[in-house]
């Protein structure tokens, strides 16, 4: 099946079967929705943050791209523009900042992402969440070193940018830090989500949460997801098409959702 017409089928179906939110029954999930989705506080750091979005949409500078994931739909060239690699690697000012919601909703002081890219959601996380260290793991070296100068620029001081392929630095980074969430994107295919959910699993956080981009990007990831959720120390996962979260607490009852953002 071409690769658009499974998202779109797998879309449709998702609208059909989402829940509403008076139809939440768990605590965690009914409150995490009401904060960071339903109605979710304006970033203050918004305007900065998306000024640098804004600018790298515009630049049509040509850098080499080492992709070690599963590579782009749109363009497999080494040689990409910055604007292109934009458009379609970072994720929307309302997924992002979901994200940094979600830390703030299990105060979390120690987090992972795997896919720093040019640093748009690692800046919401970071620039919302200050209790927080934030270690973040980009594959690409030029894309990185993008990354670490918009960093700069929103004066974030609390985020380490890790240069490497994940396979050599996440592991070193989980012996290291025991986070209380790990975002895992960048690697697209149903090997290496699963390696990585398997190696997070005994550094995390017992109460931790999980959160894996893209779940519906072909059937190699949505094969992931459902190996995931069926997992016996997931406890909640929260299927909202383009994200998907799990979490590892032991004190919750054992529950599916699919929820609209």
């Amino acid at each position: 099946m071409n690769d658009s017409i499974y998202i779109l089928k797998n879309y449709i179906l998702h609208r059909i079967k989402a829940r509403g939110r008076h139809s939440l029954h768990s605590p965690f999930v009914f409150d995490l929705y009401e904060s960071c989705v339903s109605d979710p506080a304006k970033s203050s750091f918004k305007e900065s943050i998306e000024k640098i979005r804004k600018d790298l949409l515009a630049d049509h500078s040509t850098i080499k791209i080492e992709d070690m994931g599963a590579g782009s739909r749109v363009n497999n060239s080494a040689q990409r523009k910055i604007n292109q690699v934009a458009k379609h690697s970072l994720k929307s000012a309302k997924e992002a900042q979901f994200l940094a919601c979600l830390c703030q909703k299990i105060d979390a002081r120690k987090i992972i992402e795997l896919g720093t890219s040019f640093g748009i959601t690692t800046a919401y996380v970071a620039k919302n969440n200050p209790q927080a260290q934030l270690h973040s793991v980009e594959g690409s070296p030029e894309i990185a070193a993008i990354a670490k100068v918009n960093l700069k620029e929103l004066e974030i001081s609390n985020t380490t940018i890790y240069q490497g392929n994940f396979d050599v630095v996440f592991p070193e980074l989980l012996k290291e830090v025991e986070a209380d969430i790990i975002f895992i994107d960048g690697n697209h295919t149903k090997e290496a989500t699963l390696r990585y959910f398997e190696m997070a699993l005994d550094h995390i956080n017992k109460k931790g949460l999980i959160v894996f981009d893209d779940i519906y990007w072909s059937i190699g990831m949505t094969e992931a997801w459902q190996s995931i959720i069926k997992n016996s120390r997931v406890s909640i996962s929260i299927d909202f098409f383009h994200l998907g979260v799990v979490s590892l607490n032991e004190d919750y009852t054992k529950q599916d959702f699919k929820l609209l953002m």
